[in-house]
């Protein structure tokens, strides 16, 4: 039914005698007759390629379709047993290599008390590891000024990012950095520098001034 009305409206004229009395102040038109067909003819070529590109493109649309939806997975993932433990594990190894310092070595060395290196931690001016009940590890390039200062302002820019996270992004190898880590590459000159390098690598966009205070 609905082809029939279609076909039915394209043999009516598309452009009345009415119409086209609207160009006579544009153009002097000498034999109206053959002005209203060719302008009648036009509109009909422009309404069929029109419905000719809506027609090629609902294939296309559902084609896409189809494939966004077999991208879709019929269940969400969710991790195994043997896949927690052996991330747990991999956790535990990085927790417990030689840098990360227990808290109260740590202390110690930064010559200040224990609360007011968990007064730094809670304030992001530190970063802290913890994986439960075997309590909290703090890398000890922060016991030096570029390398506390980068992680300050890493930590203070990137908020919502969290300690582990933050960890690997300062101490895993980058190629914007010549295959060095962040924390290796931290000197007094270019501490700024390298913490843009950082956030960009955590997809934050940091403010115009991330320099933070040691």
């Amino acid at each position: 039914m609905r082809k029939a009305q279609a076909a039915s409206a394209l043999n009516q004229p598309l452009v009345t005698p009415t119409e086209v009395r609207r160009f006579d102040k544009a153009v002097t038109v000498r034999d109206r007759g053959a002005f209203l067909f060719e302008l009648d003819r036009l509109v009909r070529e422009k309404v069929a390629a029109a419905t000719n590109v809506t027609a090629e493109a609902t294939p296309l649309t559902e084609t896409l379709g189809r494939k966004a939806a077999s991208l879709r997975a019929a269940t969400s993932w969710s991790p195994m047993a043997a896949d927690i433990q052996r991330g747990r594990a991999e956790l535990l190894r990085e927790f417990e290599r030689p840098h990360n310092l227990p808290l109260s070595d740590f202390v110690r060395l930064a010559h200040k008390s224990r609360q007011q290196i968990y007064k730094d931690i809670t304030a992001r001016r530190l970063l802290a590891l913890d994986v439960g009940r075997r309590g909290q590890r703090i890398p000890d390039w922060q016991l030096e000024a570029p390398g506390l200062q980068l992680t300050r302002t890493v930590l203070q820019a990137a908020e919502d990012v969290d300690a582990w996270t933050v960890y690997r992004a300062l101490a895993e190898p980058s190629e914007a950095l010549g295959g060095q880590s962040p924390v290796a590459s931290a000197n007094r000159g270019n501490v700024d520098a390298v913490a843009r390098v950082v956030l960009a690598s955590l997809g934050v966009q940091p403010a115009e001034h991330v320099r933070a205070d040691v």
